[in-house]
């Protein structure tokens, strides 16, 4: 007898949280004025503020995480600008070439470390090599970092305020990835948004609900607002002028309505936790990185890999070292329940205990 499988690699097969799910149907109810104008944006522009704790915050939700990242950081790379970033960052392997899309030939300096994270003397070092070559190299704009980042950890507050001082001292601006941003303060319950964002230095934040419970939801955070500016100037042009935009912001009201983004992220953090737990005490999965968000990753043999499979458990394929070796990603979401978690470590732990 065949066993159900197990979507276990990305928090992107999760469904859509009730509230949120509630929250379009009563926004097909009532009409209201469009493109962004219209009173459930202007309900979210209010949350947002009221939660970072700051009343000149500009908001424009998106559809996507590719376009609110591509479109943030075009707020400040101009043609003949660069952007630096990780390496291993989404913007940089991941997007397609949007960031360099939208800013119309934009480049992104990428720069490599162990641990996953922007290292603010490596920054600032490279940042001098680029100035150093003046027009031989394009401009640095500005910075792009991940929370969580791509490894499933998080900046601390201390590593953030020091990649900010750099971007200061060399004029640059500074974006924030956050696709799992409420993961990460979910992780840092004691933290404030504010507190790791604005109050920080950091000029945008694209915050991401998508993985976290609701449909199709992202909003662009500026906490500067000439970058708003500039970014509402490019929204028609890069097709994100959307028309219907209260069913985003719509999401967008429920999922931060009470907590709640913080309260789904929360169950997803525990889940994987108690997943990384488990997993860790098997000779066979060796645990790469600290599970501080929703995100396990796993460095396993190659003949592993396939017994997993065999289980009917799909976790996410994120590195071939060589023949012999991998890296698989484990990821929990809002909607993970502790059956199936224990339903998967049992197949596991019967195989390989």
């Amino acid at each position: 007898m065949s066993k159900k499988i197990i979507l276990m690699g990305t928090d992107t097969v999760s469904g859509v949280a009730a509230e949120i799910l509630d929250s379009i149907i009563e926004a097909s109810k009532i009409k209201t004025l469009p493109y962004g104008n219209d009173i459930f944006t202007k309900e979210c522009r209010e949350k947002i503020c009221k939660i970072f704790e700051k009343d000149d915050i500009e908001i424009l939700p998106m559809m996507s995480g590719s376009a609110s990242n591509s479109l943030a950081i075009s707020s400040f790379l101009r043609s003949y600008g660069s952007v630096l970033c990780h390496s291993e960052s989404h913007i940089n392997k991941d997007e397609g070439g949007a960031p360099e899309f939208f800013s119309s030939g934009g480049k992104l300096i990428s720069i490599f470390n162990e641990s996953g994270k922007l290292i603010a003397e490596d920054l600032n070092n490279k940042i001098n090599s680029l100035i150093l070559k003046g027009p031989y190299n394009s401009r640095p704009s500005g910075v792009s970092i991940t929370q969580l980042l791509e490894n499933g950890t998080i900046y601390s507050i201390k590593e953030i305020k020091a990649i900010s001082d750099v971007c200061k001292k060399h004029k640059l601006f500074l974006h924030m990835d956050g696709a799992r941003f409420s993961n990460a303060m979910a992780f840092q319950e004691s933290l404030s948004p504010a507190d790791a964002t604005w109050k920080i230095g950091i000029d945008c934040l694209s915050l991401g609900a998508t993985k976290n419970g609701a449909m199709a939801a992202e909003v662009i955070i500026f906490f500067n607002s000439e970058l708003a500016k500039e970014a509402r100037n490019q929204l028609k042009q890069t097709g994100h002028l959307i028309s219907k935009t209260r069913f985003i912001s719509a999401q967008l009201n429920a999922w931060l309505n009470n907590g709640l983004w913080l309260t789904l992220a929360k169950s997803a953090n525990e889940k994987a936790i108690y997943l990384s737990k488990k997993l860790s005490t098997l000779d066979e999965f060796q645990l790469l990185y600290p599970t501080e968000g929703n995100e396990i990753f796993f460095k396993i043999k190659n003949t592993t890999y396939k017994s997993i499979l065999e289980l009917n458990i799909i976790p996410n394929l994120w590195n071939k070292l060589d023949d012999e070796m991998l890296v698989i990603r484990f990821v929990t979401s809002f909607e993970t329940e502790q059956s199936e978690l224990d339903e998967l470590i049992s197949r596991i732990y019967n195989k390989f205990n």
